[in-house]
């Protein structure tokens, strides 16, 4: 498949630079499906790989949800063997999400619970609507977090504060969940499609080749700081015969935005 193919689950957008997925099962509330995982996989590495696209958005379709979590057939129609199976496939799909090399923004809008939740922790940047409303949900079927929910949410919003959103599968609402630390902005919604645009517009004009070595960088130093500091020392050195570098320096002293290439 390429990112021009036509996906089942998944609508793919490319203008201005940003590549924009949107989940396209609004009859079922955005529902993760084996298939979507699959879709999703294909479609981050195509993106990545499209010179054209700088920056990712994810989105819902509808106005209901951004995700309402795993279509639960998938579960109960499989054994133990095939479940544990899907959880790999969900955490490989989540997992290209969170190492593409482009910035990547979770445009929240209505339901955003269980395997939706664990698909916006994956991204760089969260941004919801005010009514939007999250949860890990699963405790409340028998289940857990099985697309890498265990070990991205403490990440993102400390120990603590994971295992209360997981252990009581409660809904939360934006504005909790900024406070959280989750949520990078919480808007109205009659705002909230406007300034997706601006951000993405204003990632995809950043330098590519920085991006993606700062985003190894702090990834790596999740788990070992030293490391994280060794891939940042050597990103910063091979930064220097950048010709993005030399564009940088050159738009600040003559007081314009600059143009950055991937060169």
């Amino acid at each position: 498949m390429s990112v021009d193919a036509d996906y089942e689950t998944l609508l793919v957008d490319i203008e201005g630079g940003i590549g924009r997925i949107t989940i396209d099962r609004s009859e079922r509330m955005n529902a993760i499906s084996p298939t979507l995982l699959e879709e999703l996989t294909d479609v981050i590495e195509a993106l990545d790989t499209d010179g054209d696209v700088r920056a990712v958005v994810l989105a819902g379709s509808g106005d209901r949800a951004f995700s309402a979590g795993a279509d639960l057939s998938a579960i109960t129609e499989g054994s133990a063997v095939d479940v544990a199976d899907l959880s790999r496939k969900g955490q490989e799909a989540f997992g290209a999400v969170k190492e593409c090399s482009m910035p990547v923004v979770a445009a929240i809008d209505g339901f955003c619970l269980g395997g939706g939740m664990e698909l916006a922790t994956h991204a760089d940047l969260r941004i919801a609507t005010e009514d939007a409303v999250f949860g890990q949900t699963e405790h409340n079927l028998g289940l857990m977090p099985g697309w890498g929910g265990t070990q991205r949410l403490q990440r993102l919003v400390g120990e603590g504060r994971a295992k209360e959103i997981v252990f009581t599968a409660d809904h939360f609402d934006a504005g909790t969940m900024a406070d959280y630390g989750f949520l990078n902005e919480v808007l109205p919604e009659s705002d909230f499609d406007e300034r997706v645009d601006e951000l993405a517009s204003k990632l995809a004009a950043g330098p590519p080749i920085a991006q993606e070595l700062t985003k190894r960088a702090m990834h790596r130093g999740q788990d070992d700081v030293e490391a994280g500091l060794e891939i940042e020392a050597r990103a910063f050195g091979l930064l220097r015969d950048t010709d993005d570098l030399l564009e940088g320096i050159d738009a600040f002293q003559e007081d314009r935005d600059p143009e950055f290439t991937g060169e």
